[in-house]
């Protein structure tokens, strides 16, 4: 998300909303292993401040406009294409997992809406479904597994400043439902430059997570972040990630 963009959140979700009624959704994901979850949640799932944040803003695409968002950890790699479709935006969640038992690939949609209640406040609606593909002895089977809907709302206080706060559910297969929250704040610290830092709660389990994004054109946005489990002996783990906004 390019720092135009952010400036634009209030803009763009008014004229999302003045053009269309609301539509039901659904989004970001989910419960996958906990240190998949630190190395890029959002993997069929919420995405922050953009890329591969767990905290989400409440802004999408502008009219027109496409973006691939790409991230990779330890043992995740992310792709997810997304397109501004009238006044929603709509994205395609897929991942490979590699752990002790081989490899997992998921994939799911995504749907986001936001709209503006005053000049520097906006808020939406995110959800998400995830199937995942794993093999079971000589077989592979294809199965939902996780569903999410999240509230996310934004409040630009400052040129400089932004605070998003995220409020939801996740859905598991054969599972309880568990809380999806988070908080986190993101400074403009130069024109190309951003620092995002967060806390949030997923599948149970609460971490933190601190990072930069670098501006490299006004179409390419570069994030390398650490996040960690708030338990001592938590996991913990880098993710590298690159997003990329084009007209269609």
């Amino acid at each position: 998300m390019t720092r135009e963009r952010l400036r634009r959140v209030v803009r763009t979700a008014t004229a999302a909303c003045s053009n269309a009624r609301p539509l039901p959704f659904r989004r970001p994901a989910p419960s996958h292993a906990w240190l998949a979850t630190l190395c890029g949640l959002a993997a069929t799932q919420t995405h922050a401040a953009g890329g591969h944040h767990s905290v989400d803003d409440a802004a999408i695409l502008d009219p027109g406009q496409c973006q691939i968002e790409t991230w990779g950890g330890q043992r995740l790699v992310h792709v997810g294409p997304a397109c501004r479709v009238g006044p929603v935006e709509l994205g395609l969640n897929l991942e490979r997992e590699r752990n002790a038992d081989g490899r997992t690939v998921r994939a799911g949609p995504q749907i986001k809406w936001a709209f503006a209640l005053t000049d520097t406040l906006s808020t939406g609606v995110l959800a998400s479904a995830s199937w995942q593909r794993s093999a079971e002895g000589d077989r592979a089977s294809l199965r939902l597994t996780d569903s999410s809907v999240v509230i996310p709302v934004t409040w630009q206080f400052d040129d400089q400043w932004r605070a998003h706060l995220n409020l939801g559910r996740d859905f598991h297969r054969a599972q309880p439902s568990t809380s999806h929250s988070g908080a986190a704040l993101e400074w403009a610290a130069l024109p190309a430059l951003s620092l995002v830092a967060e806390r949030f709660r997923e599948g149970g389990r609460n971490a933190w997570r601190a990072g930069l994004r670098w501006t490299a054109t006004p179409s390419v946005n570069v994030d390398l972040s650490h996040a960690r489990d708030l338990r001592h002996d938590g996991p913990r783990g880098w993710t590298l990630g690159l997003t990329w906004a084009f007209a269609r």
